[in-house]
């Protein structure tokens, strides 16, 4: 009985070191955030801010940065929904026509070799295929790249989740009446949703912390937030309140679908 107590207990400590160790850089962050760019590298630094202070804030939010924010949302939002949207017609044709010569085993490796590769190995003829089009620096280029590299994940989460789904309930569905696009709208998509969401979450998050492609397809026209990070600078000063700021509010919107799509995300995780 002893040891089991003293087992739970050293259990807990150990959430408690592994909670501290996960959540002490985002308070240093918020701490940052707060400071004077003079206090952030004062020595010994302080825990707390000794002058709190939102002028990191005002800054982001009323110059260049609220721009990169708002071009951010924009590409986000457009590419998640377009590598989502292709991705569960695709899912659906792979899973249930999986015969087919664009369906088959060869073609769904030939699409998730996509994943494997980063993306600075397909940049550079990217980047001059914009170019030359006189496409590059434009929000098109930007959402039809994310959404490209981001559509095998989409297509890999949501096929196994179509896999599990029996086709019986489909074929019910025709017996009853109901047509194709019905049956995908009334059915499918219902019954796959907690998929739905970990795709929805987990392509969000990948387009929007993206920095290569942010900064070498994007510049003076959309310029992304992860690609304005590394110019906040005052010629040898590192402006860390600034960027603290700007890191703070780029979480929200990703705090935000994780909080909405929760419950669909538990049951992802308990499947």
């Amino acid at each position: 009985m002893q040891k089991g107590k003293w087992g739970r207990r050293l259990g807990i400590l150990g959430l408690v070191v592994y909670g501290i160790f996960i959540l002490f850089p985002i308070y240093w962050t918020v701490n940052t955030s707060f400071k004077h760019v003079g206090d952030v590298y004062k020595v010994p630094p302080a825990f707390i801010p000794p002058d709190f202070t939102l002028e990191a804030y005002q800054f982001v939010l009323q110059g260049t940065g609220r721009i990169a924010l708002g071009n951010s949302l924009i590409v986000g939002i457009l590419a998640t929904v377009l590598a989502v949207v292709l991705g569960t017609m695709a899912s659906y044709a792979y899973s249930r026509y999986p015969n087919t010569p664009l369906t088959n085993e060869t073609a769904q490796f030939n699409l998730l070799t996509l994943r494997m590769f980063p993306p600075i190995a397909f940049l550079l003829p990217i980047f001059w295929f914009w170019k030359t089009f006189g496409l590059l620096d434009t929000y098109f280029s930007l959402v039809i790249t994310y959404a490209a590299f981001n559509l095998p994940l989409a297509v890999w989460l949501l096929k196994g989740f179509l896999d599990a789904l029996p086709r019986s309930i489909e074929e019910a569905s025709y017996v009853d009446g109901y047509s194709f696009w019905q049956t995908a709208r009334r059915i499918v998509l219902p019954l796959i949703g907690p998929g739905l969401a970990a795709t929805v979450a987990l392509t969000w998050i990948f387009i929007w912390n993206e920095f290569i492609i942010a900064y070498l397809l994007g510049g003076r026209n959309v310029l992304l937030y992860t690609a304005y990070l590394p110019s906040l600078r005052r010629g040898m000063r590192i402006m860390w309140n600034q960027i603290a700021a700007l890191s703070i509010l780029a979480i929200i919107p990703s705090i935000i679908i994780l909080i909405f799509f929760r419950k669909h995300l538990i049951k992802v995780y308990l499947r």
